[in-house]
Protein backbone atom coordinates (compact mmCIF):
# COMPACT_ATOMS: atom_id res chain seq x y z
CA UNK A 1 0.00 0.00 0.00
CA UNK A 2 3.11 2.58 0.95
CA UNK A 3 4.85 1.46 -2.63
CA UNK A 4 1.80 2.63 -4.71
CA UNK A 5 0.96 5.63 -2.62
CA UNK A 6 4.93 6.93 -3.21
CA UNK A 7 4.14 5.34 -6.62
CA UNK A 8 1.22 8.10 -7.58
CA UNK A 9 2.98 10.68 -5.82
CA UNK A 10 5.79 10.03 -8.23
CA UNK A 11 3.65 10.07 -11.36
CA UNK A 12 1.74 13.09 -9.44
CA UNK A 13 5.27 14.80 -9.40
CA UNK A 14 6.00 13.93 -13.04
CA UNK A 15 3.07 15.26 -14.36
CA UNK A 16 3.51 18.39 -12.32
CA UNK A 17 7.02 19.07 -13.52
CA UNK A 18 6.11 17.86 -17.34
CA UNK A 19 3.30 20.51 -17.07
CA UNK A 20 5.05 23.80 -15.65
CA UNK A 21 7.87 23.49 -18.21
CA UNK A 22 4.80 23.43 -21.06
CA UNK A 23 4.10 26.52 -19.32
CA UNK A 24 7.23 27.79 -19.12
CA UNK A 25 7.65 27.09 -22.87
CA UNK A 26 4.98 28.46 -23.36
CA UNK A 27 5.46 31.57 -22.06
CA UNK A 28 8.96 32.16 -23.51
CA UNK A 29 7.23 31.73 -26.71
CA UNK A 30 4.57 34.51 -25.85
CA UNK A 31 7.53 36.41 -24.71
CA UNK A 32 9.31 35.96 -28.54
CA UNK A 33 6.40 36.43 -29.97
CA UNK A 34 5.64 39.76 -28.48
CA UNK A 35 9.46 40.69 -28.89
CA UNK A 36 8.92 40.22 -32.78
CA UNK A 37 5.13 41.93 -32.57
CA UNK A 38 7.44 45.27 -31.10
CA UNK A 39 10.31 44.78 -33.61
CA UNK A 40 8.01 44.87 -36.30
CA UNK A 41 6.17 47.59 -35.32
CA UNK A 42 9.00 49.64 -34.83
CA UNK A 43 10.93 49.16 -37.64
CA UNK A 44 12.35 52.55 -39.48
CA UNK A 45 9.80 52.78 -42.83
CA UNK A 46 12.93 53.58 -45.07
CA UNK A 47 10.74 53.86 -48.15
CA UNK A 48 8.37 56.08 -46.65
CA UNK A 49 10.65 58.09 -45.60
CA UNK A 50 12.56 58.30 -48.91
CA UNK A 51 9.37 58.74 -50.76
CA UNK A 52 8.90 62.07 -48.69
CA UNK A 53 12.31 63.22 -49.78
CA UNK A 54 14.65 61.95 -46.64
CA UNK A 55 16.63 60.20 -48.72
CA UNK A 56 19.10 58.37 -45.35
CA UNK A 57 21.98 57.86 -46.01
CA UNK A 58 22.62 54.05 -44.85
CA UNK A 59 18.78 52.19 -44.88
CA UNK A 60 20.42 49.00 -43.71
CA UNK A 61 22.56 49.56 -41.17
CA UNK A 62 19.87 52.10 -39.29
CA UNK A 63 17.53 49.61 -39.63
CA UNK A 64 19.96 46.70 -38.39
CA UNK A 65 21.02 49.07 -35.03
CA UNK A 66 17.76 50.02 -34.40
CA UNK A 67 15.92 46.38 -34.25
CA UNK A 68 18.75 45.37 -31.36
CA UNK A 69 17.70 48.64 -29.20
CA UNK A 70 13.77 47.10 -29.93
CA UNK A 71 14.21 43.94 -28.44
CA UNK A 72 16.04 44.76 -25.58
CA UNK A 73 13.00 47.58 -24.68
CA UNK A 74 10.69 45.00 -25.19
CA UNK A 75 12.09 42.23 -22.85
CA UNK A 76 12.53 45.81 -20.24
CA UNK A 77 16.40 45.72 -20.32
CA UNK A 78 16.38 49.31 -20.34
CA UNK A 79 20.23 49.79 -19.06
CA UNK A 80 21.38 47.51 -22.40
CA UNK A 81 19.09 49.70 -24.39
CA UNK A 82 20.56 53.16 -23.14
CA UNK A 83 24.20 51.54 -24.10
CA UNK A 84 23.07 51.10 -27.33
CA UNK A 85 21.33 54.23 -28.12
CA UNK A 86 24.92 55.53 -26.99
CA UNK A 87 26.52 53.28 -28.82
CA UNK A 88 23.97 53.59 -31.87
CA UNK A 89 24.79 57.08 -32.24
CA UNK A 90 28.44 57.29 -31.64
CA UNK A 91 28.40 54.50 -34.27
CA UNK A 92 26.34 56.57 -37.12
CA UNK A 93 28.52 59.95 -36.16
CA UNK A 94 31.43 58.08 -36.41
CA UNK A 95 32.94 58.72 -33.22
CA UNK A 96 33.09 55.32 -31.74
CA UNK A 97 36.56 55.71 -30.95
CA UNK A 98 36.00 59.31 -29.42
CA UNK A 99 33.37 58.32 -27.30
CA UNK A 100 31.83 61.10 -27.45
CA UNK A 101 29.27 63.89 -29.88
CA UNK A 102 30.10 66.89 -30.72
CA UNK A 103 27.94 69.46 -32.25
CA UNK A 104 29.15 69.54 -35.18
CA UNK A 105 28.86 65.53 -35.49
CA UNK A 106 25.34 66.15 -34.13
CA UNK A 107 24.42 68.55 -36.87
CA UNK A 108 25.11 66.13 -39.49
CA UNK A 109 23.46 63.25 -38.13
CA UNK A 110 19.94 62.93 -39.95
CA UNK A 111 17.17 63.54 -38.23
CA UNK A 112 15.18 61.06 -38.88
CA UNK A 113 17.37 58.39 -36.78
CA UNK A 114 17.23 60.63 -33.88
CA UNK A 115 13.12 60.52 -34.47
CA UNK A 116 13.32 56.53 -34.75
CA UNK A 117 15.18 56.12 -31.77
CA UNK A 118 13.06 58.44 -30.25
CA UNK A 119 10.04 56.84 -30.95
CA UNK A 120 11.21 53.07 -29.93
CA UNK A 121 11.75 54.86 -26.19
CA UNK A 122 8.24 56.54 -26.52
CA UNK A 123 6.78 53.28 -27.49
CA UNK A 124 8.11 51.04 -25.04
CA UNK A 125 7.46 53.35 -22.27
CA UNK A 126 4.24 54.45 -22.76
CA UNK A 127 5.52 57.72 -23.54
CA UNK A 128 7.32 57.98 -20.04
CA UNK A 129 11.09 58.07 -21.46
CA UNK A 130 12.47 59.62 -25.02
CA UNK A 131 14.99 62.31 -26.35
CA UNK A 132 11.96 64.35 -26.85
CA UNK A 133 10.67 63.96 -23.48
CA UNK A 134 13.60 65.56 -21.91
CA UNK A 135 13.40 68.19 -24.81
CA UNK A 136 10.20 68.86 -23.48
CA UNK A 137 11.19 68.94 -19.70
CA UNK A 138 14.30 70.92 -20.66
CA UNK A 139 11.49 73.47 -22.66
CA UNK A 140 9.62 73.83 -19.34
CA UNK A 141 12.02 74.69 -16.76
CA UNK A 142 13.31 77.41 -19.08
CA UNK A 143 16.12 75.69 -20.79
CA UNK A 144 18.03 77.74 -23.88
CA UNK A 145 21.27 77.85 -25.50
CA UNK A 146 22.61 80.27 -22.87
CA UNK A 147 20.88 79.51 -19.45
CA UNK A 148 22.75 79.25 -16.73
CA UNK A 149 23.88 76.66 -14.15
CA UNK A 150 20.31 77.60 -12.13
CA UNK A 151 18.52 76.00 -15.29
CA UNK A 152 20.98 72.79 -15.61
CA UNK A 153 20.53 72.17 -11.85
CA UNK A 154 16.61 72.08 -12.53
CA UNK A 155 16.45 70.18 -15.06
CA UNK A 156 18.49 67.67 -13.73
CA UNK A 157 16.41 67.22 -10.42
CA UNK A 158 13.47 67.23 -12.73
CA UNK A 159 14.64 64.09 -14.49
CA UNK A 160 16.05 62.55 -11.53
CA UNK A 161 19.69 63.10 -12.34
CA UNK A 162 20.27 65.20 -9.68
CA UNK A 163 19.29 64.55 -6.10
CA UNK A 164 20.26 66.42 -3.28
CA UNK A 165 22.00 69.42 -4.55
CA UNK A 166 24.37 66.41 -6.38
CA UNK A 167 24.74 65.17 -9.92
CA UNK A 168 24.24 61.32 -9.75
CA UNK A 169 26.97 59.29 -11.10
CA UNK A 170 26.60 56.64 -13.72
CA UNK A 171 25.74 53.73 -11.09
CA UNK A 172 23.28 55.87 -9.23
CA UNK A 173 20.74 55.87 -12.23
CA UNK A 174 17.70 54.31 -12.16
CA UNK A 175 16.97 51.65 -15.05
CA UNK A 176 13.84 50.57 -14.43
CA UNK A 177 10.25 51.55 -15.51
CA UNK A 178 10.02 53.39 -12.12
CA UNK A 179 12.64 55.81 -12.78
CA UNK A 180 10.93 59.83 -13.33
CA UNK A 181 9.80 60.94 -16.79
CA UNK A 182 13.04 61.59 -19.31
CA UNK A 183 14.92 59.63 -16.67
CA UNK A 184 16.03 57.49 -19.69
CA UNK A 185 17.80 57.41 -22.28
CA UNK A 186 20.65 58.47 -19.67
CA UNK A 187 23.02 58.78 -22.86
CA UNK A 188 23.82 62.81 -21.45
CA UNK A 189 25.44 61.17 -17.93
CA UNK A 190 27.13 58.77 -20.06
CA UNK A 191 31.25 59.18 -19.37
CA UNK A 192 32.15 60.54 -22.49
CA UNK A 193 28.65 61.39 -23.73
CA UNK A 194 27.02 63.59 -24.75
CA UNK A 195 27.33 66.97 -22.50
CA UNK A 196 27.85 65.00 -19.45
CA UNK A 197 30.73 65.34 -17.19
CA UNK A 198 31.47 62.55 -14.64
CA UNK A 199 30.50 65.06 -11.94
CA UNK A 200 27.34 66.74 -13.90
CA UNK A 201 27.04 68.97 -16.68
CA UNK A 202 30.37 70.05 -17.84
CA UNK A 203 30.90 73.36 -19.85
CA UNK A 204 32.79 71.55 -22.48
CA UNK A 205 30.45 68.53 -22.84
CA UNK A 206 27.10 70.53 -22.28
CA UNK A 207 27.00 72.30 -25.86
CA UNK A 208 26.18 69.03 -27.64
CA UNK A 209 23.17 67.92 -25.65
CA UNK A 210 21.81 71.27 -25.36
CA UNK A 211 22.39 71.67 -29.27
CA UNK A 212 20.34 68.18 -29.47
CA UNK A 213 17.75 69.69 -27.32
CA UNK A 214 17.16 73.72 -28.46
CA UNK A 215 18.72 73.97 -32.40
CA UNK A 216 18.44 70.26 -33.62
CA UNK A 217 15.30 69.93 -35.88
CA UNK A 218 13.91 66.40 -35.48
Amino acid sequence: MRLLAELEEQKRLVAEHHRLAQLQEQQCQQQAAETGSFIAENQPNVAQLERHGNKLKYPEIISNLTSKIAELLASGRWKEADEETFRILLSLAGREKKGSLKVESIQELPSEYICMIDQLWLKASNERFGLSVQKRIWKSVGGNIDCNDQVYRAFGRCVGWRRDKHWLELDELTFNYDAPPGHLPAIAVRLGGLSWGIKGFSWDKRAAYVFLLEQKEW
